[in-house]
């Protein structure tokens, strides 16, 4: 179990299953989706490219529907995500 703020948390398992999604398995919020993306990528994070009607690709990072997203996977192919939203 991993434990984030606000009494909330995810947990892992290990499934025959892992990385067969094709959709995102979770997205973290973000005030800066910039500098969270550099970051990443300083540390090897390869970022995902994915075409999404309505919205416009800026490098790494998709914007459109009020919001910014980056995707990634984790090791085991599993969609991961950052979300910016642009409302404030």
């Amino acid at each position: 179990m991993f434990e984030f703020g606000d009494h909330t948390g995810c947990f892992m398992y290990p499934t025959p299953f892992a990385g067969t999604s094709q959709a995102s398995q979770a997205f973290w919020q973000v005030d800066d989706i910039e500098h969270e993306v550099a970051d990443l990528k300083a540390r090897g994070v390869v970022f995902e490219h994915y075409h999404v009607p309505g919205m416009k690709s800026e490098g790494d990072i998709t914007v459109g529907g009020g919001a910014k997203a980056a995707w990634f996977k984790d090791g085991e192919g599993n969609i991961l995500a950052l979300i910016q939203s642009l409302d404030h």
